[in-house]
């Protein structure tokens, strides 16, 4: 249940079946048990569109809304399809750009009120998610995008950041804001300021079988910390396809929020690696699994291989 439409009339109806066949979504037309499906399901459904008043819409999904950073995108239609109104989670939801293909499609007027869209600024929030950077905390995300919103100077360092805006500047002296790029490990983060951290290296993992978390994550930290390399900023984990059911890999990326990638030993043997083993070979099939994963994950080489704790670690670097 990915997208649902909700609606009471028979005009509505009409609306939510044309919706329907281009955005694969599931009707609900004056379904009394509405209110159960909302809070049963609010956490996992994608797209909630209304086509209704607003009141109701908003009577409706008030005790539920959290934050824009895990709340559905919300629409209103009103039923004579006059109007798309993008009520919730305009940009991280992506209901701003949902009400503009549906407004398209139906032949009504969107209706954006984000004060970045209608200032015609790019909005920061989905530049960073669409070009695989992170941030230190959600305030400092609000604070910086207040600041662009109200035309303030921001200091900027980062090399891999083309943000469109016009007051950038690169002396510290003349903005009270600040966007820093930062992959370090330990971020000594200041006020006022937006440390953005580059999704760019993969980390390939071999192990034993049955190791556990505790341990895993461990030697996983003192990696990162050896390499100065902040856990956020990795993209990707890959191993072996053998290894998919090992709880302590799957419990780390479900931690750090991060896809895992799994390859076959013929897959990984047709790397070239810096040194193979036959005892590896005989036990997974594979000459190499951290080193020939990273390398197929993507990007150059900058650690071949790290074994801690039998645990062994590679990690590419995307540039």
């Amino acid at each position: 249940m990915n997208k649902i439409i909700i609606t009471y009339t028979e005009a509505g109806l009409a609306i939510a079946k044309t919706i329907e066949a281009s955005f694969d979504a599931e009707i609900f037309y004056k379904d009394k048990n509405i209110d159960k499906v909302l809070e049963k399901e609010w956490s996992s459904i994608e797209t909630i569109i209304f086509i209704s008043a607003t009141g109701i819409a908003v009577r409706k999904i008030a005790h539920l809304i959290k934050d824009k950073y895990t709340d559905p995108a919300v629409l209103v239609i009103d039923d004579k399809a006059k109007h798309v109104i993008s009520l919730l989670s305009g940009h991280i939801g992506g209901a701003n750009e949902l009400a503009i293909a549906i407004a398209k499609k139906i032949g009504a007027e969107p209706v954006i009120t984000t004060a970045s869209d209608n200032r015609g600024l790019e909005a920061l929030d989905i530049y960073l998610r669409d070009n695989d950077f992170v941030y230190n905390s959600r305030e400092a995300l609000t604070i910086i995008m207040g600041a662009i919103v109200n035309n303030k100077k921001i200091y900027l360092k980062a090399d891999e950041f083309n943000f469109k805006y016009d007051k950038f500047t690169n002396d510290r002296s003349e903005a009270d804001y600040a966007i820093i790029q930062d992959e370090s490990y330990d971020g000594n983060y200041e006020k006022n300021t937006l440390y953005i951290i580059k999704k760019k290296y993969n980390m390939g993992i071999g192990l034993r079988r049955g190791t556990d978390f505790a341990v895993l994550e461990k030697a996983f930290q003192e990696i990162l910390k050896e390499m100065d390399i902040n856990s956020k900023a990795i993209k990707r984990f890959g191993s072996i396809d053998i290894k998919k059911d090992e709880e302590a890999l799957l419990e780390l990326c479900k931690k750090y929020d991060r896809e895992l990638i799994f390859y076959t030993a013929d897959e990984l043997n047709e790397v070239d690696v810096s040194e193979k083993s036959d005892f590896v070979k005989k036990i997974t099939g594979a000459y190499s699994v951290s080193e020939a994963a990273a390398k197929l994950l993507g990007g150059k080489i900058i650690l071949s291989k790290k074994i801690i704790d039998s645990i062994t670690f590679s990690i590419t670097e995307e540039i």
